[in-house]
């Protein structure tokens, strides 16, 4: 059953509103070779194209967007490792916003420095303090602008999988796998959601890191945690819980999770530089190390969505990393 809030017709409405402030971000059909590796039909998004880097924007402007200028006088105040961060920051700078954007203690300093040319009013927190920070901002009377859960949050996040759906129509193709990186959920609830209402048959694979698993364990439990221990080197997603809403979505149009390792990660980041010539977080070849190392089998033959949520990475960062 789907939410009214994230209906065909209401998220038209909302990608309307946004695209005058968002990229079309490119839907590329992969390359023979391409399909051969990964044994799928591959369909790449392009989603770290967006502006901020990530999709995130489109829920942190839809939030403004919504909320309206005038209900926003106090400023808004968000919490992030990075790219919501980001996000926000954005969104604050391009609607001259007071803000409180809480940023987590080690999060990338590219991040933090994008953050900063973006005239951020950047406050260091951790993951155990974040949300405690929020509320005594929204105390203060800034309005906070949720990473992965709420209406205009999730309402952001559907409008990628309106543009993917437009997007695949000059391919002429269905679609029967889409592949979505998970961290607190908002991105494969909003985004499953729409591509369920009109392709019902869809295959909707959620990918988690083993060492940041909480949807996983919440699906388990059919509850959303709200202690969740994170480790991984994929730090855009590892939420330190899961929310209600977002949860009661994202259980209805995920058919499946994947777990992957640390170490895959880095191979599939690699595996993104040499064959899209691209430096990508672990977050955004989340996707691409469940298609690499666990559906290969399974979905051979098959056409395959694989969206690449965002990545805001330096150089130097990316190689320690693949460095392990």
């Amino acid at each position: 059953m789907t939410h009214n809030d994230l209906s065909i017709d209401k998220i038209q409405t909302v990608y309307n509103k946004l695209l005058p402030y968002i990229n079309i971000t490119p839907l590329i059909e992969g390359s023979s070779e391409l399909n051969n590796l990964l044994n799928t039909n591959i369909i790449l998004k392009f989603e770290c194209f967006q502006k901020g880097g990530s999709f995130k924007i489109r829920g942190a402007i839809n939030n403004i967007l919504s909320i309206g200028k005038k209900n926003l006088e106090k400023g808004i105040t968000a919490v992030s490792a990075g790219n919501h961060a980001i996000a926000a920051s954005y969104a604050a700078n391009l609607f001259n916003l007071k803000n409180k954007i809480y940023i987590y203690e080690n999060a990338n300093p590219y991040r933090v420095n994008v953050c900063k040319n973006l005239k951020a009013n950047l406050i260091y927190t951790n993951a155990d303090k974040a949300f405690e920070n929020v509320k005594s901002a929204e105390k203060e009377g800034y309005t906070f602008i949720h990473p992965f859960d709420g209406r205009n949050t999730l309402q952001g996040s559907a409008t990628l999988g309106l543009e993917i759906l437009n997007q695949l129509k000059k391919f002429n193709k269905k679609v029967d796998n889409i592949v979505i990186a998970v961290g607190g959920g908002g991105l494969i609830s909003g985004l499953g959601s729409y591509i369920k209402q009109l392709y019902p048959k869809t295959r909707v694979i959620g990918v988690e890191p083993f060492l940041a698993s909480g949807m996983s364990q919440s699906l388990k439990t059919n509850n959303p945690l709200i202690n969740v221990k994170v480790s991984s080197i994929a730090d855009s997603l590892c939420a330190p819980l899961h929310m209600p809403y977002s949860f009661s979505v994202a259980k209805n149009v995920i058919d499946e999770m994947i777990i992957i390792t640390e170490d895959e990660m880095r191979e599939s980041m690699l595996f993104a530089y040499n064959n899209f010539k691209l430096l990508l977080e672990p977050a955004c070849v989340a996707g691409l190390s469940a298609v690499k190392y666990h559906l290969k089998n399974k979905i051979r033959g098959e056409n395959t969505i694989l969206v690449l949520c965002g990545s805001n990475l330096d150089y130097l960062t990316w190689k320690n990393i693949i460095s392990g």
